[in-house]
């Protein structure tokens, strides 16, 4: 079979026989950089690269094609825009297989990469297009939230001017509804802030103000500060250390988020009776020292294929143990958030009708200062824990 004069400047053939490559021609090795005896033997699907979905699925169509339009690999890895076609040639049993690079066939054509291209181009449209839809309803978010906690941040003082004005005077029934409006209030603003954080370190822009104090003394008063909900429902609640104090740097209320919102958990699913422990260490981790803030209780435990799940926005291992305790599904995936934004991360250990330990692992780390900051909580952290275990109250 002679080659045209276009074939032989610029196109190249393989013979088939039973589907197997028999011998190429001289300008297949100047196109691919395989001598034939690299290729011979094998068949064409291993030497090309198929973009019909037909042929992906069903690679037995290559021979039936008749103009093939596809990518031809070379020795280097280096995709070859083609058009193939085959002739069958009955009295020998053989394929000749026709290969034309795109250039060779002029502009009548549109070229499969500039069909790339152009998806590509599309697909980064889409791109642009979606980071804007989600950047219009993180905006969105954040003023609803804002809009939401002024109200209650005026229900809140204005719950406290009656309690502090008016408190010998109100009945009982009075009081009653009082403490009532308040749990919810705080339940809310519980909520909201939570939504506020997460998204403000989604877009990156919560601000990290970090300061030397002592995570050991910060832990201790934190876990104290609780032990009335705990007493509530009849659970100890212990604090341990292997350390007298460690410093290290940190953002004392993203910390107090981060331990207030586990206490609450380990202390909501640990039934009466049950133990709660908190414990600071230090563990090392290739050439890091890390701080290792642990939270175990005495719950039900979560399923290995849940524990993931827990730390993702409104994900729950049990959504009706959470309805029944008042859980919105946000808390640890704002701690996960957190702990990360201070270089650090958030681990689990669990066993079914165990319990479950929680872990904040935090780099020891300092920045410049003139002294080291005092041990002591937090201003907001009586309001912080009020609003963190609101459904404690009754």
């Amino acid at each position: 079979m002679k080659q045209n004069p276009a074939e032989r400047e610029h196109g190249t053939s393989i013979t088939l026989r039973n589907g197997l490559v028999k011998n190429v021609s001289q300008n297949f090795t100047s196109l691919t950089g395989y001598m034939p005896e690299m290729v011979t033997g094998k068949t064409i699907e291993e030497l090309l690269v198929k973009d019909l979905k037909a042929t992906l699925e069903k690679p037995e169509l290559i021979n039936k094609s008749e103009n093939l339009h596809c990518f031809i690999f070379n020795k280097w890895m280096i995709p070859e825009e083609v058009y193939i076609s085959f002739t069958e040639c009955g009295a020998s049993d053989e394929t000749i297989v026709s290969i034309h690079t795109a250039d060779s066939l002029g502009n009548g054509r549109q070229s499969l990469r500039e069909k790339y291209e152009s998806l590509l181009e599309k697909e980064q449209a889409e791109k642009e297009e979606l980071k804007k839809a989600l950047k219009a309803k993180d905006d969105y978010v954040l003023f609803i939230a804002h809009e939401l906690k002024t109200p209650l941040a005026i229900i809140n003082s204005a719950v406290q001017a009656i309690e502090y004005l008016c408190g010998n005077e109100l009945s009982d029934k009075c009081k009653g509804y009082l403490k009532r409006i308040k749990q919810y209030s705080h339940k809310q603003l519980r909520l909201i802030n939570n939504i506020l954080d997460i998204s403000r370190l989604n877009a990156g822009c919560l601000k990290i103000d970090r300061r030397n104090m002592d995570v050991v003394g910060l832990a201790r008063e934190i876990t104290e500060s609780v032990k009335l909900y705990a007493q509530q429902k009849n659970i100890s609640l212990k604090f341990s250390s292997a350390l007298d104090s460690m410093i290290i740097a940190l953002d004392e209320d993203m910390f107090e988020r981060m331990l207030l919102n586990l206490l609450s958990n380990a202390i909501k699913f640990t039934p009466a009776g049950g133990e709660v422990n908190v414990s600071v260490s230090k563990t090392c981790s290739g050439s890091r020292d890390y701080a290792r803030i642990m939270v175990r209780d005495q719950g039900i435990g979560i399923p290995e294929d849940k524990q993931q799940l827990v730390f993702e926005c409104f994900g729950q291992a049990d959504y009706t143990l959470a309805r029944q305790t008042g859980g919105t599904g946000l808390g640890l995936s704002l701690v996960k958030k957190i702990a990360s934004a201070l270089g650090g991360d958030v681990f689990l250990e669990s066993k079914i009708g165990e319990g479950s330990t929680f872990i904040i692992q935090l780099p020891v780390m300092h920045v410049q200062e003139y002294r080291v900051c005092e041990n002591s909580p937090g201003q907001n952290l009586s309001q912080a824990v009020a609003i963190e275990f609101s459904d404690y109250l009754s």
